[in-house]
């Protein structure tokens, strides 16, 4: 995992403010309803450092 990610999702204020969602794919796990289970909640579905985000997707 790239340092700088990790910091950025170690930094992260929805991090701190539920639960760390861990990590996937070397990218944020994204917060999962605020408490863990489910699709991530919409502020993480739009950080770059979710791994579901659509820019790390993006077919070639």
């Amino acid at each position: 995992m790239h340092i700088k990610v990790k910091q950025g999702i170690d930094n992260c204020y929805m991090a701190h403010k539920y639960e760390h969602p861990g990590y996937e794919e070397d990218l944020c796990a994204g917060l999962r309803t605020l408490n863990g289970d489910g699709e991530p909640c919409e502020t993480c579905k739009k950080c770059y450092l979710y791994y579901g985000h659509p820019m790390w997707n993006e077919e070639e």
